[in-house]
């Protein structure tokens, strides 16, 4: 995690020091400041605990927040990572939640880093729609998937992607549009789904009495595998960010709530 409390008062992992006691904002546990050359400044449960604020965070995850943040602040919005969003849908802690200049209008980014299965995405995303806070659901692009990418014009392009069940619930959320960030630089990339396809291979054969027999030769969309189309890289400056209602809808793997949900539109 990036924040800490510290005597009552919420503090940053980035500007705080080691040799005071710091702890978790959720369950009260005891943390440690870890601050290196390396790993980006971050506090840690002391073990045991069982508490999940920060269970299974990344590196890039915690990246992905300060860039993201800092990258609305240059803009001159009011942008801070990992604050409490209280709803009568259950509180939320938004990796990043941005303020207009004007103090008119709120965003929440929830960064996803790890596994999450439909109802939870769900449920979340009504808790935000609840306390009238538009959420985007954002990936982050790592770099092996920038490594096993194509560059093509105006973006890169994943053949053979795997995609996974929040981000299918998140695409039909944003309809057929999923945003990312890299870690590295704050950037972000506008992803779009399409099939992939496999060629089968003919084969041909003979049969006893010589009757000729031949399979394949065509291709099929596979079940599996996506190709994902990303389009960018784009800086926040280039981006407006904003709310559209979304009207309820359901299939038999998933719904969709119905509520204000936040867009990005390429300026």
């Amino acid at each position: 995690m990036l924040t800490a409390n510290w005597n009552g008062l919420s503090v940053d992992a980035a500007t705080s020091a080691k040799g005071f006691s710091y702890h978790c904002p959720e369950c009260g546990q005891a943390v440690t400041l870890r601050k290196g050359q390396i790993k980006i400044a971050h506090f840690a449960h002391k073990p045991p605990t069982d508490c999940s604020w920060a269970k299974g965070e990344t590196a890039a995850h915690l990246e992905a927040k300060v860039a993201l943040r800092d990258a609305f602040r240059r803009l001159g919005y009011v942008a801070n990572y990992e604050v409490n969003v209280l709803s009568i849908q259950g509180d939320r802690r938004a990796d990043v939640f941005v303020t207009s200049p004007d103090g008119q209008s709120r965003w929440a980014f929830e960064i996803q880093h790890t596994p999450i299965l439909y109802p939870a995405i769900e449920a979340r995303t009504k808790a935000y729609i609840a306390a009238q806070v538009p959420v985007l659901w954002v990936g982050i692009l790592s770099s092996d998937t920038k490594e096993n990418s194509k560059p093509t014009p105006g973006g890169i392009v994943i053949s053979k992607y795997s995609i996974k069940p929040w981000e299918k619930w998140a695409k039909a959320l944003g309809y057929n549009e999923l945003w990312y960030v890299d870690p590295s630089d704050g950037s972000l990339w506008r992803g779009e789904f399409g099939d992939h396809t496999i060629d089968v291979a003919s084969a041909t054969w003979y049969e006893t009495g010589g009757v000729e027999r031949s399979v394949g030769g065509y291709t099929r969309k596979s079940k599996r595998w996506r190709t994902l189309t990303l389009r960018g890289p784009y800086g926040v400056h280039q981006l407006t960010i904003g709310a559209k209602w979304r009207t309820a809808w359901s299939s038999p793997a998933f719904s969709l709530p119905q509520g204000m949900i936040a867009s990005l539109t390429v300026v």
